[in-house]
This record gives structure tokens, sequence and C-alpha cells, in this order.
């Protein structure tokens, strides 16, 4: 991996960039240098792997070409083979602007770089969606990624009692996590009712001692100088409890902003998370220049996120004539088909809402 150092660019070339450097980001760069195409891998962050730095999950879910193994080792193994490349990698560095001929402003605070990309693939990932109460700006409010943050890359740890806001996958994870540090839980708490909770108390291995309150709602929180009280509203009473930690698991949502800086169309999809790209199978979006990889096409699961990297990047190599139509065919049903397999696993109901969007979307677009 070739790192640059920015005061020495004004203008960059490559065959392919790519924005934002988390697994779909890193899958998507190793694929199309490795069919040799010229790369820009760049983040906003310091370092390369975006959640996966700090996540100590467990995968067993994962590609073909993966071993079940941590989020973090994961990281580090891409980290890994990315340092073997001629992979271009610019961190510290944000998306802020297009121009008229196409190619992409991007900054470090400091300097401004201009990219010229023959295609450009776009990994943002997904943000985690807060929620507001009396009291959510108190410290020791945060989210469940934050907190994972802290215990896990910072060695912070967040408070020594905590509430739950949300019962879903990635907030079972957390706790338990947190846990483990030896963060007391007092509770998980959901609006849902147990129709829309596919989780029972006595499934939440290792966490069945943890109250779950369904159709509740934290009222308030209160504290001179952060978290001290949570009053949760449940369908038979008022809970005042003492905690120091709030951990909101709202769920997450695709990040939009590159795609509307280079004039992507949007669709509204609930199931895959709301608003996102409209994209085809090739996962080119209505510019096309652009392709879409990861949380922002709607994938939810770590195994897929690498898949959809990959899938963008045979697209790319293809129209840039790197391999043949016949070869990146083949490939890209290959791909899809791994992704459906892991997906349905979780949720039928996704990878057909994602068949959906791309039906109604153009097949070949520009």
């Amino acid at each position: 991996m070739i790192v640059i150092p920015i005061f020495e660019v004004k203008e960059m070339k490559a065959d392919v960039a790519i924005v934002g450097a988390g697994p779909a980001g890193m899958s998507a760069a190793l694929t199309a240098e490795k069919s040799g195409a010229e790369v820009i891998l760049l983040d906003e962050s310091f370092s390369l792997g975006g959640q996966l730095r700090q996540d100590t999950k467990w995968y067993t879910s994962l590609p073909n070409k993966y071993d079940e193994q941590y989020g973090v080792t994961l990281n580090e193994q891409l980290i890994h083979q990315l340092n073997q490349t001629n992979v271009t990698s610019l961190t510290t560095h944000t998306l802020i602007g297009s121009y008229l001929n196409g190619h992409m402003a991007v900054t470090n605070g400091e300097r401004t770089i201009e990219i010229e990309a023959k295609k450009i693939i776009l990994a943002p990932g997904a943000q985690e969606e807060a929620k507001i109460f009396p009291g959510w700006t108190l410290p020791g409010v945060m989210t469940a990624s934050a907190a994972q943050s802290l215990i896990n890359r910072e060695r912070i740890l967040p408070g020594k009692k905590a509430i739950m806001l949300g019962l879903n996958d990635f907030s079972i994870e957390i706790a338990k996590q947190l846990e483990a540090c030896g963060v007391s839980i007092f509770a998980f708490v959901d609006d849902k009712d147990s129709n829309s909770i596919k989780f029972s108390h006595e499934e939440i291995e290792g966490l069945q001692h943890v109250p779950v309150y369904l159709n509740s709602t934290l009222e308030s929180v209160t504290g001179r100088n952060g978290v001290e009280k949570v009053i949760i509203s449940t369908p038979h009473q008022i809970e005042e409890v003492n905690a120091d930690l709030v951990c909101i698991s709202n769920g997450f949502s695709p990040i939009l902003e590159p795609f509307e800086i280079l004039g992507c169309d949007f669709t509204y999809n609930q199931e895959l998370g709301g608003f996102m790209p409209k994209y085809n199978s090739h996962l080119q979006t209505s510019n096309s220049l652009c392709y879409v990889a990861g949380n922002a096409a709607g994938i939810t699961s770590l195994g897929p996120t690498l898949l959809t990297g990959e899938i963008a990047a045979i697209s790319v190599l293809e129209v840039l004539t790197f391999i043949n139509a016949e070869e990146a065919k083949q490939k890209r049903e290959e791909l899809w088909e791994e992704v459906s397999q892991i997906e349905s696993c979780f949720n039928e109901n996704i990878v057909n809402a994602r068949l959906t969007l791309m039906e109604n979307t153009v097949e070949e677009i520009g």
C-alpha cells in the first residue's frame, strides 16, 4: 500500500477511486488492484477498517474465502493484504465536492486534492440513529457503537451500570461486551411489542438475567454532571433506575452525503434501512461513474458487506476492460448467490427487498 504525503500532491489520477475504507471499501480495493487497476482508497478516519477496528464479535457467516474469526482479526487481515499491494491510501481525507468535469475534490482540512478517476466506488458505510428524550445530551448517554469504541479501541469503561435502549442483534452483542468488561446491564428497553421483536428473554444467550421491557419507553435521564437516574415507562408501571450509562441502539441508516455530492438518485426502502441510492445488479448508481457497496446499499451484515465490495469492483473492472464480460457475469452471479445465502439466514425479507430494488432500477444505467 502506498501512502502519499499530502503536501506533495495537488492532483491525482486512478482507474478506480474508492470512498470509504471499511470492510466494503477494502474488499473492493483488493479486488480491483488484483486485476491490475490503479486504485486510490480514501477515508476520513486516521486508519483503515471502519467499525471493524473495534469489533470483537466472532463471525461465522463470512464469505467462503474467509475463515471464521473476530472482526478485529479480519480487519488486521485485510490491512495486511492491502499493505502487499500498490493501492494508494489517503486517510484523514473527506470527499467535499465534485468538479464540473466529474473529478472529485477531497481534503484533509488543510489542502484540497483533485482526483480524476475513471470509475468511483462509494462505500461510506452507515451511521447509527440516535433517540431524543429529556436528558439525552448528558454525559453517559451514547450510541451502542460509541460504547463499543470506548471499550475495545480506547480501553475506557463508559460506565458501571447500563440501560440498553433498543433490543436487536447489535445491542445484545454490545451488552455482552460491556458485561465482559465488568459493566452491569440493568435492562433492555424497546418500544416495540413481542410481535415485532424476534428475540425472547430466553433467547438472549448469556444475558438471561437481564430484564427485557417491551412496549416501553425511556421517559427521561437526569443527573448533575452525567447520567445518574433513568425513568422507564412500562405498560404496568414507572421504573426509576440508578444508572450511569444509556446505550442507544436505534438501528443504522446509510450515509448518503457522498452520493448527494456526486449527483446520484435516491429511493426509499424501509426494509433495507430507509433512503439509499438507486442501484442495479452491477451496483451501479444513476451516475454512470459511481457504484455503491456495503451498508450504503442496505447491507446489514459483515459477510455481504465484503461481497458487495467485490461485486462493485468486478463491475468496474468489466467496464474498464480489465476483465471480460463473460467472466464478470459469472463472478457476479456467484457473489450475489453467496450474499443471498448469508442474508437469508437472518431475514428473507431483506433478500426479497433488494431483488425488488434492483429489478425496479434500469439494468444498464448510462
